[in-house]
């Protein structure tokens, strides 16, 4: 209960109050900013680590796609090394009696004759027009998706070519260039879901070299048979596998002063789930087994193959 007899007090604000205030005010202040300051270091930190990342992503690629064209070469170099002249299939090296695409050996059990094609070649022609395209699409694909996609888009690309060749084609085939098929196709739908980025020009130069591919390869089916349901298969391949893993570059805000007010926008890269795009490589392979056991692919007489075979 007040009494009635108390006077009311009211603090008065000396001089040494206001110090306070503004002493209270400064650390205030002092603290936003370096709230904003940590904050800032925060987001430089998460894209160095991130530049650093990508980084050795590029490093890795770059590997990878030295030892893919490495080993394409090598093998070349062996068959032409290695002349045999079989008189049931008409090959004329070893890799080519022992791992290229022959319907009726595959399915008496030899299931690697859809796998080892994709190493093999007809000629020089043929060998320069893989390892081209590998060099020209694969930092590409590397670049969008990342090494170990990039890896499981080539070996992909090659099986279902093969595959796509042994329910289509009677004839032996040899696949060199399907893989680089499916890369094509792997960065035609990157660039498709990705088609608001910067980099038009890049792009129009890459479809080019994509045409002149396409048109290589037609070209040299004038000088001998080309299975081309190879080409088309990787390619196909390489497009839905591409639209399943394709990833999409992350936008963040990053403060551009030091009080944190004003931010800036910079898009930051991101690479494919290796975990997903295992899983989908696993699903597209168990897919392949199945069709295996379903279709039945033409069949060639043994004599008849001796005079022809076809490239892919």
């Amino acid at each position: 209960m007040l009494n009635s007899g108390a006077e009311p007090k009211f603090h008065t604000f000396s001089a040494s109050d206001e110090n306070t205030i503004e002493e209270a005010s400064y650390f205030s202040m002092k603290m936003i900013n370096r709230g904003g300051r940590a904050k800032k270091l925060e987001q430089y930190m998460k894209l160095k680590a991130k530049d650093i990342e990508s980084s050795n992503e590029e490093s890795s690629s770059f590997y990878m796609i030295g030892i893919l064209a490495s080993i394409n070469i090598a093998v070349f170099l062996f068959e032409t090394a290695s002349p045999v002249r079989n008189s049931e299939v008409g090959m004329l090296s070893l890799p080519m009696v022992y791992g290229a695409k022959i319907n009726h050996l595959i399915l008496l059990g030899e299931w690697w004759r859809l796998l080892t094609p994709m190493f093999l070649h007809s000629g020089v022609l043929h060998i320069a027009l893989g390892c081209w395209m590998l060099l020209s699409f694969g930092p590409q694909v590397c670049k969008a998706y990342g090494s170990f996609p990039f890896f499981l888009i080539y070996v992909l690309g090659g099986i279902s070519g093969n595959l796509i060749s042994f329910l289509h084609t009677a004839e032996p085939t040899v696949g060199g260039t399907g893989p680089a098929f499916a890369l094509i196709g792997a960065w035609l739908i990157y660039q498709v879901q990705n088609k608001d980025m910067p980099g038009k020009e890049a792009s129009k130069s890459m479809i080019e070299k994509a045409i002149i591919a396409t048109a290589i390869s037609f070209v040299l089916s004038n000088f001998g048979p080309i299975d081309d349901w190879a080409h088309f298969g990787a390619t196909l391949m390489g497009i839905a596998y591409g639209y399943l893993i394709c990833p999409c570059p992350q936008v963040e805000n990053i403060a551009s002063s030091e009080s944190g007010q004003k931010e800036g926008i910079t898009l930051v890269k991101q690479y494919s789930d290796p975990c997903k795009s295992l899983i989908y490589f696993s699903v597209f392979i168990l897919l392949f087994a199945s069709l295996l056991m379903v279709i039945e692919p033409p069949l060639n007489t043994i004599a008849g193959a001796g005079d022809k075979s076809y490239i892919g």
